[in-house]
């Protein structure tokens, strides 16, 4: 169970902690609407980040959603999964290599969706793991 409990407002767990404050609830579900469909990268491609993530911020809910499925094989997906897997040993110190790397094989659009989405994705799983939200809730 979760150390808060939940407003009435929101239609998932997480969103039902956030909706304590509407103010925050709303932009914050607009800005994961964009980030989770079709952008610069797949929505396949980042749910697969996502899972990634999930296995290190420590949201057991986050996690019960689904482990990798280590199926992405393209020279870009490795490379995203590439950054979140050094984002997740660097945090905000992520060598000027990796973007570099990054820069070689694709857009600004990609990169900065990749970098934003990996963020606020943990973003989301260290909210679920401070408040101690899990799959059963």
């Amino acid at each position: 169970m979760a150390l808060i409990n939940y407003s009435k407002i929101g239609d998932t767990p997480f969103q039902k902690l956030l909706g304590h404050n509407e103010i925050i609830l709303n932009p914050w579900n607009n800005l994961a609407d964009v980030l989770s469909e079709d952008g610069a990268l797949s929505k396949e491609l980042k749910e697969e980040l996502r899972r990634i993530l999930a296995q290190e911020n420590g949201c057991l809910y986050c996690k019960a959603k689904g482990r990798p499925t280590n199926k992405f094989q393209d020279e870009k997906s490795i490379l995203c999964i590439g950054f979140v897997e050094v984002y997740l040993k660097m945090k905000e110190n992520v060598p000027e290599s990796t973007i570099q790397l990054l820069k070689d094989s694709m857009t600004n659009e990609e990169i900065i969706e990749l970098i934003t989405f990996t963020l606020f994705t943990t973003a989301q799983q260290h909210f679920g793991s401070i408040l101690k939200l899990t799959a059963e809730d």
